[in-house]
This record gives C-alpha cells, sequence and structure tokens, in this order.
C-alpha cells in the first residue's frame, strides 16, 4: 500500500486541488485567475513525471494515475464551460465520450499485458495539450466553437488508430 505513496504520485493528486479553485475563480468573475489554475495543472503534470524519475518512484499504477488525472481534470475542467456556456456542450460530450472509450482501451491494453502500465501515444498526448488550450479559448471566448470541433475530429482520428494498436496489434517485447 505504501508503494503507491511517493513524491510523483502526490504531485498528480495535487492537480486535483485546482478543480474547486478553477470554479471559484468562474463564479466570481475572475476568468484570468481560473486560466491560471488550468495552467497550474498543466505545470503539476509536467512535474510529476521529472518527480518520478528524481525519486526513483515509477511505476505502473503512477503512470495509469497520471493519465486519470489528466482525463478528469481537463474533462472536469471541458465540462464545466459547457455547462456554463463558454463551451459548446455537444463537441464537449463527444471528447469526454472519446476520453472514456481511450481509458478503456488503456484498461484492456494493460489487461493484454498483464500488468498496470500507461499505453504511449505521442498523439493522444498532443491531444490533451490541445485539450488544455481548448479550455483557454473557452475561458477567453476565442473561436470556441471551432476549435472544440477541430478537438473532437482531431482526438477521435487518434483513437481510432491507437485503440487498433492496443487492441489488436502485437504487444511489443
Amino acid at each position: 500500500m505504501y508503494k503507491y505513496f511517493n513524491p510523483a504520485n502526490a504531485i498528480t493528486f495535487s492537480r486535483f486541488f485546482t478543480l474547486p479553485a478553477f470554479v471559484h475563480f468562474w463564479r466570481e468573475g475572475q476568468p484570468q485567475l481560473a486560466l491560471i489554475m488550468v495552467m497550474l495543472c498543466g505545470f503539476l503534470d509536467l512535474f510529476d513525471g521529472m518527480a518520478a524519475r528524481k525519486f526513483n518512484c515509477s511505476s505502473g499504477f503512477g503512470e495509469f494515475f497520471d493519465a486519470a488525472a489528466d482525463g478528469i481534470c481537463y474533462g472536469f475542467m471541458m465540462a464545466y464551460l459547457a455547462y456554463v456556456g463558454a463551451l459548446p456542450w455537444l463537441p464537449i460530450v463527444i471528447i469526454v465520450g472519446l476520453g472514456g472509450v481511450n481509458t478503456f482501451g488503456r484498461l484492456m491494453y494493460a489487461k493484454r499485458i498483464g500488468r498496470t502500465t500507461n499505453y504511449r501515444s505521442w498523439a493522444m498526448e498532443r491531444v490533451v495539450a490541445f485539450t488544455i488550450y481548448l479550455i483557454g479559448f473557452g475561458i477567453t471566448q476565442i473561436q470556441p466553437e471551432f476549435y472544440s470541433w477541430a478537438c473532437a475530429a482531431v482526438m477521435g482520428f487518434i483513437l481510432i488508430h491507437d485503440l487498433k494498436r492496443m487492441l489488436v496489434d502485437p504487444v511489443p517485447a
């Protein structure tokens, strides 16, 4: 049990504290501070991997926890912005749904290889970065409709490719 308590996982967990602050600042009419919470969540995402390497505490659980934290944090922020009308709801529902399918595929991949791991996809990592931009565009109201649909389309194509690699292609040695 204590193997899951390490600096990297603590940093990953700390990302969840940005969510109530994000909502608070949005409700208080301070979109700049809400945007800073999005950026803080992204910076913490960068540092958890560095901490895992620095303290030699990398694990399959930590890799999966990091990917799950991405989905939960950014999915929540997009869903909240859709709820308040800053982002269009239909492409956000599609993006969040595709994220759920991606998580299911990652779980099936871990089952195929017999251990907990994070399926590595360079393209899907870029989509996560794009969703951060999408949240920013929603906050600043810079073409949120266009970027929402573009993100949904790109994520759909990448997910089809990744699902084939996760569920059909031979497992790399």
